[in-house]
């Protein structure tokens, strides 16, 4: 990673940004694993108001990876539930490690917690990342997306205390 990247909470500011990275990853890199109707159902949720009140909520963390300038990517972190809500980048800076260092910063921040393991729900697009950092599959799932859709994906967890 280079030195122009760095990590930090997010602010109130980034939402846009954050937003923009979080459409793009649903609208390019889940298309690769999903059908158009999941993907407008997945779109239709996304908004800055949610981004707000994660950051507004003590027990989560809502962080972001600036990368050359740009806010690439970001993390929604559930501490109360030791959960791994949200972790997407930008479909055009994939591979230049920005999600790796999004997801140490997560479980850093779960260690830091006393959180034994962190769980996460991952889209069928983002399995093999997840099994590369040593999450284990506890099953495939189906999360509603609305009333009538639901989104396949693959409930993970790994243990963060040896």
């Amino acid at each position: 990673m280079s030195i122009i990247t760095y990590l930090r909470p997010a602010r109130p500011e980034d939402c846009e940004n954050i937003y923009n990275a979080h459409r793009y990853a649903v609208q390019y890199t889940c298309a690769r694993k999903y059908d158009e109707k999941v993907l407008r159902a997945w779109l239709s949720l996304l908004n800055i108001e949610s981004y707000l009140q994660t950051m507004a909520d003590p027990d989560k963390a809502l962080w972001i990876v600036d990368y050359k300038g740009h806010i690439q990517g970001f993390f929604q972190l559930d501490l109360q539930e030791a959960q791994l809500d949200a972790l997407y980048v930008h479909p055009f800076v994939h591979n230049q490690g920005l999600g790796t260092a999004l997801l140490q910063r997560a479980e850093y921040l779960a260690n830091k917690a006393s959180l034994g393991l962190l769980k996460l729900y991952a889209s069928l697009n983002s399995i093999k990342f997840y099994e590369i950092n040593g999450y284990d599959s506890l099953g495939e799932c189906e999360l509603p997306l609305n009333s009538e859709v639901t989104v396949n994906c693959l409930l993970m967890r790994k243990y963060l205390i040896d």
